[in-house]
Order: C-alpha cells, then sequence, then structure tokens
C-alpha cells in the first residue's frame, strides 16, 4: 500500500496506522485505548487534523463491524452445539421409543399366547379366601405393569415430537446465521479493501484491528477477543496439532460443506489416490499443522468450502501455495502438490519466526506475538488476506485464539 508513496509520508504512515487503530477501538475498550492515547497524539501529530479524524472514524467504524461479526459467529456456535446436542437426544429418544414399543409388543404376545381365561373367571375358581387374594393383587400388578407400558409408549413419543419440533427450529436458525454471517464477512473485506483505498490516498496505511505487541494490555491482562489482533491471528493450540482432527472428523467437516470437496478424490503429492480428507490429514500430521489451518486456508485462497462447481484452476491452486504476487511455481500445481506445499510452507515459515521479529506486510513493518501468526504474514503478506484467514476461522471454527 506505501509504493509511491514518497519517503516525507512513509514514516508517518507507519506510525499513525498502529496508533489511530487504537484510538478508534475506544467504544470496544476504552481502557486499552487510554493505554495508548499519549503514544497516538505523538504519532498522529504529522497528518492534520481532519485526515485524524478521518482515519480515526474509519478505524471505529471497522472495529465496530468486526465486533458485529464475531458476535454473529459466536451464536452461529452456539446454535450448532444445541443442534448437535438436540440430534444426540433424538438419538437417544429414538432409543428408548424402540424399547418402549419392543416392551409393548412384547405383552401382545403374551396375551395372545396366554390361555383363553376371563378375568371374572380367574377369581371365580379361586379354591380359598386367601387364593382369592392373591389373584385380585396378581391381576392388579398386571394391569398396571400394562398400564405402565402404554404410559411409556406415550411419553416417548411425545418426547420424541418435541425434540424433532426443537430440531428444526434450531437448524432454521442456523441456517439463518450462516446466511447472516457470510453475507457479515463479504462486506466487512470490501470495506477494509475500500478503508485501504482511502488510506491509500491519504498518503497512509489503514491497518485493521489492533495490535498487542505495540499497546498496552486492558487491566484485566489481555486486549479485547472481539477484535482483529494484528500480532496475534491465531493461536499455538490452533495452528500446530496435525492430529487436532481425524481423516473421518475432516470428511464429516466437509459433508456438511456445500463445496464439492467432500466428494473430492485423486492423486496425492506421493502419487497415491486419495480423498481430499485423507489428504490434507496426512499432510498436516507430516508438517504438524492443525488441518482447521488448512481448511480455513483452502476457502481463503480458492473458496473451497463452498465452491459447488469449483474449476480446475481453483483446484490446482486449492492452497495458494507457488502463486506469489510476482512469480508461479508450476511444480506446486495440482491439488494433492498443493495440499503437501501448503503444509509444508507453514511449517517452514514458522519455523523462522523468533520473538520481535519483523515482518513487511503492506509496506509497513509488523511484529508477530507466535509462530502461527508469523506464518500467516509470511504466507500472505497482506492484511486483507490475513483478516480474510481470521474471520474465515471464525466462521467455521470459532475463536482463533481459543
Amino acid at each position: 500500500m506505501l509504493h509511491g508513496v514518497t519517503h516525507r509520508y512513509a514514516s508517518a504512515a507507519r506510525t499513525v496506522a498502529v496508533a489511530l487503530a487504537v484510538l478508534a477501538l475506544a467504544c470496544a475498550s476504552p481502557a486499552l485505548a487510554a493505554a495508548a492515547n499519549a503514544k497516538a497524539i505523538t504519532t498522529a501529530a504529522s497528518l492534520t487534523a481532519s485526515q485524524t479524524a478521518q482515519i480515526a472514524a474509519m478505524q471505529a467504524d471497522f472495529g465496530s463491524k468486526v465486533a458485529d461479526y464475531v458476535a454473529i459467529t459466536r451464536e452461529l456456535h452456539r446454535t450448532e452445539d444445541e443442534v448437535a446436542q438436540v440430534t444426540s437426544q433424538i438419538a437417544s429418544g429414538d432409543a428408548e421409543l424402540e424399547m418402549a414399543r419392543s416392551a409393548l409388543a412384547t405383552r401382545a404376545v403374551e396375551l395372545y399366547r396366554a390361555p383363553s381365561i376371563g378375568l371374572l373367571e380367574s377369581l371365580f375358581t379361586a379354591t380359598s379366601f386367601e387364593d382369592l387374594v392373591k389373584r385380585v393383587s396378581y391381576l392388579a400388578i398386571i394391569t398396571e405393569h400394562d398400564a405402565r407400558l402404554l404410559k411409556n409408549l406415550r411419553l416417548a413419543q411425545t418426547e420424541e415430537a418435541w425434540l424433532q419440533e426443537s430440531l428444526q427450529v434450531r437448524v432454521v436458525q442456523l441456517q439463518q446465521l450462516q446466511g447472516t454471517a457470510d453475507k457479515k464477512q463479504v462486506q466487512l473485506l470490501r470495506q477494509l479493501a475500500a478503508e485501504q483505498a482511502r488510506a491509500a490516498a491519504l498518503n497512509t496505511v489503514f491497518t485493521p484491528g489492533i495490535d498487542s505487541s505495540r499497546i498496552a494490555a486492558t487491566p484485566s491482562g489481555s486486549v479485547p477477543r472481539n477484535q482483529f489482533d494484528r500480532a496475534n491471528v491465531v493461536s499455538e493450540n490452533n495452528f500446530r496439532g496435525g492430529s487436532a482432527m481425524t481423516a473421518a472428523a475432516i470428511q464429516l467437516f466437509l459433508d456438511r460443506q456445500p463445496g464439492a470437496l467432500k466428494r473430492y478424490s485423486g492423486k496425492d503429492h506421493w502419487g497415491a489416490t486419495r480423498t481430499a480428507a485423507q489428504m490434507i490429514s496426512q499432510e498436516s500430521i507430516r508438517f504438524n499443522i492443525n488441518p482447521k489451518i488448512m481448511l480455513a486456508t483452502l476457502q481463503k485462497e480458492q473458496s473451497l468450502l463452498t465452491a459447488e462447481y469449483p474449476s480446475q484452476s481453483q483446484l490446482d491452486w486449492a492452497l495458494g501455495a507457488g502463486k506469489a504476487d510476482t512469480f508461479t511455481t508450476t511444480s506446486m500445481k495440482g491439488f494433492g502438490n498443493q495440499i503437501y506445499w501448503g503444509a509444508q510452507k507453514f511449517d517452514k515459515n514458522a519455523r523462522d519466526w523468533s520473538p520481535g521479529k519483523t515482518e513487511r506486510v503492506d509496506g509497513t513493518s509488523q511484529v508477530s506475538e507466535n509462530e502461527g501468526t508469523f506464518a500467516q504474514y509470511r504466507y500472505t503478506p497482506h492484511y486483507g488476506g490475513v483478516t480474510s484467514f481470521w474471520t474465515i476461522f471464525w466462521r467455521y471454527f470459532g475463536d482463533p485464539l481459543g
């Protein structure tokens, strides 16, 4: 974003972008904004008051949209958990209903096979008063047992109907939330691109969110979790852990998405025929990269979680590995190669990290607080791309820092 900017403005662009990002988030975290207030005042001096106010307004509006998006995805994942819980209850209820039906059927067979003797006859044939009392008690027990069987069946049927209705309501809610989240995500990334263009017109840089590597933490010891933190995009737990999802779990995840990857199979990097899920699992384990990173990147680069009919180009460059801004490495072409090289590059990039090490992102200097965040910027050296990854992770897996 700083290409063509004169040297006179370049220094101001790098400092203002960080300081004003904090000031603009005062509504989300007043304590955090106050902690960086002094730094912001000194670094904002290179811009006019009008430009400073304009950048601050852009940051505040974008921060508000990010918070809204996070709130929607949190609700989405709560609803997903509810759907899973009700589905489990229905499975358990189905078993109880079947047991009730089976018990009633067994009792019906017993009655059918029993000797044909009436209730009154069984009483009148009693040989003594004591025998009569026993027979009355026995008939009462049988009647109570049969009534209980019928009651259990009715209760099971009623609960089954209620659970099914509850599930349908939650599924509809989930679908609506998914649609809303997807629209919000597209709007958010479009707004980011627009704000970056507006900032460039002012000879500065619009950097989204906050940067925990340059600001003091809140009194609670943490930065707002509903904001994009440029220095801490993804936690170590969510970046590493190649066995975090099995091949079966990855396949189940893909089965729930509208994209065609659920049905994809082809040659992996080694020449063996495997499904997409098997390839992702295999290379995630090889390079100790969490499969969630791979899945989110497949969506970020080529929309392969949602593309029902992806082009050959989308599959050939599934993870964008070997497709840089200025060159293309054709040996990395092909879905199987992409899965291998994508995981390999995440691992290699992460190993280059050390505390305090900086990277150039959109022409600015960026410090990452962990290897996973560093690897994201090395993989995609643009705030727009890394913000896209962050929003996608929220959409499908929840808090990237969780």
